[in-house]
């Protein structure tokens, strides 16, 4: 027996979560264990590796799969939940920002091209029929008049 999943005879609580590193749908699980009962699948998990900093992080495939009690494989903990909502709603924050910036951005440009291209004929160039012109009729309106 693998000591690394003795934990599965010793307490009922402990969790068996599979886990992808990979976005594929078809990727391949590897298992791992928590107490956390709060794991559902979807969830974001920092798990330990033999890579980087000793973590990575993986996305949660299944939640309470039975053990494997006579694989020889060790089976690591979960180091704990990425919680993503901090990060989305700034995220959320910092794009309306960015549009409100490229909408005043937008105005200040046609303000200072309307200062600097029609400040000689700007009165000319308003009383032309199409500064005023309203959409024309379509053909079926026309026909109804």
């Amino acid at each position: 027996m693998n000591y690394s999943r003795a934990i599965f005879l010793i307490s009922d609580d402990v969790r068996v979560i599979e886990c992808t590193y990979e976005a594929e749908e078809n990727a391949p699980r590897t298992a791992f264990k928590s107490l956390d009962a709060s794991i559902k699948e979807g969830d974001y998990v920092v798990v330990p590796t033999k890579s980087r900093h000793q973590m990575t992080v993986c996305k949660v495939a299944a939640t309470d799969a039975e053990p494997d009690l006579e694989s020889s494989k060790d089976i690591d903990w979960i180091v704990g939940v990425v919680s993503r909502a901090n990060f989305e709603e700034i995220t959320r924050q910092e794009n309306e920002a960015i549009d409100r910036i490229r909408a005043a951005e937008r105005r200040r440009k046609k303000k200072e091209l309307r200062a600097t291209m029609l400040a000689d004929a700007e009165e000319e160039i308003k009383a032309l029929p199409i500064a005023t012109a309203q959409i024309a009729a379509t053909a079926s309106e026309a026909e109804d008049k």
